[in-house]
């Protein structure tokens, strides 16, 4: 297994905006929407080369890894996610969202229970870039799952299969409403190496 592959499909949500420049080479963004079996529509955000730029608007296919990038706000740094994409194919026959990682538990995991009362368990993985440099992301696992990760500590080294997903919510700051989006990997499948 890679340590990092992600393979999505969906429409483009948004126009391609220019994001920043590395080494020479302009990168750009737009949102793609994965419909869950729910029919709930995933916001993913994608992160390409402008060699891909006219590839980027319909129904696609794309295959890259999920990155993790810091931004600081006013108020504190936020983590956000995106799709590095590789490689982008035309042909979108059905909604794909498999994000495949191997990495290791950074912080201790943090098990509770929804206001449903579902288990849930909040996992934070890092996985080692193939070059250099690390990303951060965070998991969820339901259930059974959730207990078993309870007992994992700090160190732990896992291969995870899920879904990229989004959820908005809202945040109160000095008595203003403000909605944002967390992102986060909802696992499938763990091992433990």
């Amino acid at each position: 297994m890679d340590r990092n592959t992600a393979l999505l499909s969906g429409t483009v949500l948004t126009e391609p905006v220019f994001s920043h420049s590395v080494h020479g080479a302009n990168l750009y963004t737009c949102a793609l929407g994965v419909e869950r079996l729910s029919g709930t529509v995933d916001r993913v955000n994608l992160l390409f080369s402008e060699a891909l730029l006219t590839h980027m608007a319909g129904r696609i296919t794309v295959r890259g890894q999920i990155r993790g990038y810091t931004r600081q706000d006013a108020d504190k740094r936020r983590l956000l996610l995106m799709v590095l994409v590789r490689e982008v194919s035309l042909d979108a026959p059905e909604d794909n969202n498999v994000i495949s990682l191997r990495g290791e538990l950074v912080r201790p995991v943090v098990f509770r229970r929804t206001p449903l009362g579902r288990e849930i368990a909040d996992l934070m993985v890092k996985v080692p870039r193939p070059y250099s440099g690390v990303d951060y992301i965070p998991c969820v696992v339901w259930g059974r799952c959730a207990r078993f990760c309870a007992h994992l500590g700090r160190g732990t080294m896992l291969e995870a299969t899920g879904r990229l997903q989004s959820r908005e919510y809202v945040k109160v700051l000095d008595g203003v409403q403000e909605t944002r989006t967390a992102y986060e990997l909802s696992i499938g499948k763990l091992t433990v190496l």
